[in-house]
């Protein structure tokens, strides 16, 4: 299939449509999140469908001109997040996040990067609130949400080195 050059990108969300295909939702370093179509990814004849899965890092042969794209090529990049437990919940919740706040056609290399790091960091199974809050905070950043952690709230004076702060949501 002729298309565009591989890219890397993920799976965040995939379903099956009509008998032998799925529906994916991708996020992916060049064009953000899109979705596309695996024709016969099903199909016994077909390795993809285990490609497709959440967690693992791939290149993608995407082609069509339309909003959903179809995919082509598809190619591992290193191994899968391996999460398990919270973790798991954790990724999903990660994958949710970018599925409901970030447009589609809309790349955010930074974000595609922070996410790849917040998934590293899961897979350790260690400090799992801690990769969430980071996670958070770089997806508000990037779609023009941030918080403005340098003044103070009440009076708007720049934020002291060394003095204490309470943070109320």
């Amino acid at each position: 299939m002729t298309g565009r050059p591989l890219q890397p990108g993920l799976v965040i969300h995939r379903r099956d449509y009509r008998d032998s295909s799925l529906l994916l939702e991708l996020f992916t370093l060049e064009e953000g999140r899109l979705p596309a179509i695996a024709r016969g990814a099903k199909s016994g004849r077909s390795g993809r469908a285990a490609l497709l899965q959440p967690f693992l890092p791939l290149q993608l042969g995407l082609s069509g001109r339309g909003e959903i794209k179809t995919l082509g090529r598809v190619e591992a990049e290193g191994r899968a997040f391996l999460l398990t437990g919270k973790a798991l919940y954790c990724g999903f919740y990660l994958n949710e996040l970018l599925m409901r706040l970030l447009q589609r056609a809309d790349p955010h290399r930074e974000l595609f990067g922070h996410y790849l790091r917040a998934l590293a960091g899961l897979a350790q199974g260690e400090r799992l609130e801690a990769w969430l809050r980071g996670f958070e905070i770089d997806l508000l950043e990037e779609i023009g949400y941030q918080m403005l952690l340098h003044l103070e709230a009440d009076s708007g004076r720049p934020v002291v080195a060394g003095r204490r702060y309470r943070y109320v949501p």
